[in-house]
């Protein structure tokens, strides 16, 4: 997996951890919101693998301020109920100071803790429909009988499930939903031509949705047409950002095509969104580094694997392979 020339010294030095640093972070919801919706924001930090540095909400006016010791790139999520997730890559190294703050600096010198200034903005518009909304617009009989295909499915029978779906999409036949959760069921059981088929259709009925273009590039990456799935894949991000399971199907397209670049934003914005959604991302990470000769990176990213997976099947054998490269 790694270069078998390097020497021991030599993996040591280029594994060395970069020195935290201390930065308090300070700004403001830019939205006009009341009192109540700014105390509902969740502000966290987190470095670019996920692991958590710390978190805070805003005051009643929607300032917010937060000290934590991190690596130089880290990433500020913020969160609110109906609103998509604000996200935000920062650099530590470029510290936006006031004059203030640098009146600080003349008395402290290197003492002081450098502050980053970030104002959160939520998009105007709500993140995508939930699945119970989508539902709420349906015909109640459709509803009833596809929580009853739900049910079959969460007991395991997919086949009896995917035999409920497909009658239940003849008889309504727009019902999105129906298709969305039957093509999901194929892909899973690698009928792929009929899941394209489904998820094609049901693109048609809501091509303003993302659901159908990830089931299409879910479908696309069974099949490994990777420069296709890749088309439907951008499409679900560019509908739906914050969707973690469009974010992380396109990381695996784009890591298969070799656009390494795309990759590594996808799988950092999956961590940012869910650092539990799949080990493959931390091991996809770590993959697209080693390709890029930076071992220092590569580490990290297993490391945040075991924090985030510590009971993996494969833990002992990641661990083995920091150990090897002095970590």
């Amino acid at each position: 997996m790694y270069p078998a020339r390097m020497t021991a010294a030599a993996l040591l030095a280029v594994w060395a951890v970069a020195a935290a640093v201390a930065v308090e972070i300070k700004g403001r919801v830019t939205n006009q919101f009341p009192e109540e919706k700014y105390r509902a924001v969740e502000i966290i930090v987190t470095d670019r693998l996920g692991v958590e540095l710390g978190r805070a909400r805003p005051d009643r006016h929607g300032q917010y301020e937060l000290k934590i010791t991190g690596p130089r790139y880290i990433i500020l999520k913020a969160l609110l109920e109906g609103y998509p997730a604000a996200i935000y890559q920062l650099d530590t190294e470029e510290i936006k100071e006031s004059t203030a703050d640098r009146e600080e600096n003349r008395v402290f010198g290197d003492l002081r803790i450098p502050i980053y200034f970030q104002n959160i903005t939520f998009a105007a518009t709500a993140g995508a429909p939930t699945l119970e909304e989508l539902l709420g617009r349906e015909n109640p009989a459709a509803v009833k009988a596809y929580r009853a295909a739900r049910s079959q499915k969460e007991a395991g029978d997919l086949s009896k499930a995917a035999g409920s779906l497909e009658k239940l999409i003849q008889k309504y036949p727009e019902f999105y939903i129906g298709y969305i959760e039957l093509g999901m069921i194929l892909a899973a059981q690698q009928e792929n031509e009929r899941a394209l088929e489904v998820f094609t259709q049901a693109q048609k009925l809501r091509p303003e949705h993302s659901w159908a273009y990830i089931g299409l590039g879910l479908a696309l990456n069974n099949k490994q047409d990777y420069r296709a799935a890749a088309g439907h894949l951008e499409k679900a991000v560019q509908l739906e950002p914050a969707s973690v399971n469009a974010q992380f199907q396109l990381g695996q397209a784009a890591f298969k095509l070799g656009d390494h670049d795309r990759a590594l934003k996808c799988f950092e914005q999956v961590i940012a969104l869910d650092p539990k959604f799949s080990p493959l991302a931390y091991k996809t990470l770590a993959s697209v580094y080693v390709n890029r000769q930076d071992p220092q990176r590569a580490a990290r990213a297993l490391e945040s694997y075991l924090v985030h997976f510590p009971d993996a099947a494969d833990a002992d054998k990641v661990k083995q392979i920091l150990v090897r490269l002095g970590r």
